[in-house]
């Protein structure tokens, strides 16, 4: 009897495509890496978005190419290992392992080309179009005649070159992505790979517009060093724009004076550290070596325009988010942010950037760490625990180091309020002198003791700070707190005081408050909180909220203290709003169910401006009374059709604030996979 060989179908490539891909960032980003493993000096990446919906996408590079033979024998192969295959073991070089980076092309399009030659061998050219497959089908490349391809500059280029590799893909559907998506490109494409110590180079060409007059640019790293205030590194080589710079901590004093305090970059190197970064240990029987390479930091601000008066380079919006700890195994990125993993959940861990490379996470001998959808490492293994336990030391420290830095603006503000309530004083004393010397039917003395009696009421404010009179209180279930993390942190962002530990704080939640030291308990804090008089309660509720004691608690003492005009609920569905709180008001309600309502559209947009509006306006009631500008409120907006949304090449996102959306996306939306989940297994 015959032997038979499995097939895989246009629907199991399908699949695989969406497992292994979860943007179109991330499938252009692998037909790149395709380019370095072929030695290409040179790539160039065309994107033509003149029209979104068919978007012509195109990557040249001056690799070795593929003969017949190549494409018949690998390229087709699904799983072909071509570094065991081609290049051997412990080649330490080539970023593709598993043969799967051929999906890239099938994810963005179904219809995609590909001209190829060796220096020995004809040109040739294949094109796959899967545009009438059935489900069972298995597509399959077939060879074309050049014709077609004959006007291209890269096809030219190829011809003159003598080897090199063509990947045409039409109609990519690049809709949803607006214009700031694309500006931020560059910079997500230079976190792919650390193609500095690749000495390659990738250039990108991006047509939006006939008018304009497009040409390849050389993608850089666009990492604002001079932001940064503390530095951990394996080689002072990588941070050398760090070395004597001097960065400017923004602040301000009770009467709205704007100051800065300004100082010194420190960069460590881990030699001078107890970090352990490198040495000898058992992997699954063998003993291998490993080392941690690169660096750490952690930015002195993440205030956009603040970040941009030490670096220009500092860019962040809600496609791009530059504070990532980045992990690399073989100079390509393996995981985007490992801050997620580290369980650090201090204030300013979210101020932390780095590129680190750890390569025994990819190392041939051991089973492939990455999880299927190549967005993940097996968190089991015990070389991705070391890697944990190593980055948990020194992410720790740099927090504690830029806690150590807001202490000292903090003190170098209440010394410089109380220079300003001293002058005032003497300002206050000798003015009220001459007051009480225009006063003819009071003695001398009683005008003494009259002058002392009103001066020494100003002592409390000389050495004193104010609290806030007016504070807000985010009721919500831990599980929820990615919905509470987003309010409180845009708020604090806009320039409120957030901090439990100062007695100015004006936002309080439970998760802030399990982040400090105070040893008052967290029921107490809570209560207090709670009956304060100009207190106003924002309620966060989802089907988690009726399962958790703080919560009952929290609502039952708002329940009995509270009119209900003196808290809102904002609820993630109507079956969640609490009878027992609303008393038939109307409330806000997100409507999100699954992972797939958590991107903003008009509605939910504007119900979250309403909320934050109500949480500002409350607030800058305490700045009225100290006499400070108040912050502005957020505008709703008003979204064209989708026909004039088409004729003026806009989303909606276009219209809606950008920093709130980029808090909403990073506190909210990338953290809405484990959200749900958490969900699931309830």
């Amino acid at each position: 009897m015959e032997s038979v060989k499995f097939t895989l179908t246009y629907s199991a490539l399908k699949m695989f495509g969406k497992q292994l891909y979860s943007n179109v960032g991330s499938a252009i980003s692998e037909l790149v890496a395709n380019g370095l493993d072929a030695k290409a000096p040179n790539i160039y990446l065309t994107i033509d978005i003149r029209d979104k919906e068919n978007a012509y996408v195109e990557v040249f590079d001056e690799g070795k190419g593929m003969s017949h033979a190549d494409i018949i024998d690998h390229y087709i192969k699904i799983g072909y290992n071509k570094r065991r295959n081609e290049y051997g073991l412990n080649d330490g070089k080539t970023l593709g392992r598993k043969g799967i980076g051929k999906l890239a092309a099938l994810y963005l399009s179904d219809c995609f080309s590909i001209i190829t030659k060796t220096s020995n061998s004809d040109l040739t050219c294949w094109k796959l179009d899967v545009a009438g497959l059935s489900e069972d089908d298995s597509p399959q490349l077939e060879p074309v005649l050049i014709d077609d391809y004959a006007d291209l500059e890269s096809y030219k280029k190829l011809v003159s070159l003598g080897h090199g590799t063509i990947i045409c893909l039409r109609h990519v559907n690049m809709k949803g992505l607006g214009n700031k998506a694309f500006e931020s490109l560059e910079c997500r494409l230079s976190n792919l790979f650390l193609y500095d110590k690749l000495k390659q180079k990738i250039w990108i060409k991006l047509i939006q517009d006939d008018t304009i007059d497009s040409s390849f640019l050389p993608i850089k790293k666009q990492i604002a060093f001079k932001n940064l205030a503390y530095v951990y590194t394996s080689d002072r080589k990588y941070v050398e724009e760090c070395e004597h710079n001097k960065f400017k901590m923004p602040y301000k004093t009770k009467n709205g004076m704007d100051k800065k305090m300004i100082a010194d970059t420190e960069i460590v190197p881990f030699a001078d550290t107890d970090f352990h970064v490198s040495g000898e240990q058992e992997f699954f029987g063998i003993k291998k070596h490993y080392e941690l390479d690169g660096w750490l930091g952690i930015h002195a601000t993440i205030d956009g325009e603040d970040a941009k008066t030490n670096d220009t380079r500092y860019n962040k919006n809600q496609f791009y988010n530059p504070n990532q700890l980045r992990v690399y195994v073989r100079n390509k990125l393996a995981m985007p942010n490992m801050i997620e993993y580290l369980g650090i959940t201090r204030a300013f861990v979210n101020y932390i950037e780095g590129e680190i490379s750890f390569d025994i996470l990819d190392d041939d001998e051991f089973e492939d760490i990455a999880t299927a959808g190549r967005q993940d490492f097996n968190t089991q293994d015990p070389r991705f625990i070391l890697l944990k336990e190593l980055l948990i030391k020194i992410g720790n420290s740099l927090v504690s180091k830029r806690q150590a830095l807001a202490d000292k603006i903090r003190e170098k503000k209440r010394a410089d309020d109380i220079s300003i309530s001293a002058r005032s004083k003497t300002l206050f004393q000798k003015d009220f002198h001459g007051m009480l010397e225009d006063l003819p039917d009071i003695t001398p003395q009683d005008k003494i003791r009259i002058e002392q009696f009103a001066v020494s009421q100003l002592e409390g404010d000389v050495n004193a700070e104010a609290k806030s009179e007016f504070t807000v209180f985010l009721s919500h279930a831990s599980k929820d707190h990615i919905f509470s993390d987003f309010i409180y942190r845009y708020l604090v962002h806009l320039g409120f005081n957030g901090n439990i530990k100062d007695d100015a704080c004006e936002i309080f939640y439970s998760s802030s408050g399990l982040d400090t030291d105070n040893l008052t308990p967290l029921s107490i804090l809570i209560k207090n909180y709670i009956i304060r008089k100009n207190n106003d309660i924002l309620f966060v509720t989802s089907s988690n909220f009726g399962d958790s004691e703080f919560c009952l608690f929290e609502g039952g003492a708002a329940w009995a203290t509270k009119s209900v005009g003196d808290y809102k609920i904002m609820a993630l569905t109507y079956e969640s709003i609490p009878q027992f709180l609303t008393n038939g008001k109307s409330e806000i309600v997100l409507n999100i169910n699954s992972i797939n309502d958590l991107p903003l559209n008009e509605i939910k947009y504007n119900y979250i401006v309403s909320i934050l509006n109500r949480l500002i306006s409350h607030l800058n009631r305490n700045r009225n009374v100290s006499g400070l500008k108040p912050i502005s409120l957020l505008a709703e907006i008003k979204v064209p059709d989708k026909v004039e949304l088409k004729r003026l090449n806009k989303t909606p996102l276009d219209y809606m604030n950008q920093q709130l959306i980029e808090y909403w996306q990073t506190y909210v939306v990338d953290q809405g996979e484990s959200y749900f989940k958490q969900e699931e297994k309830k």
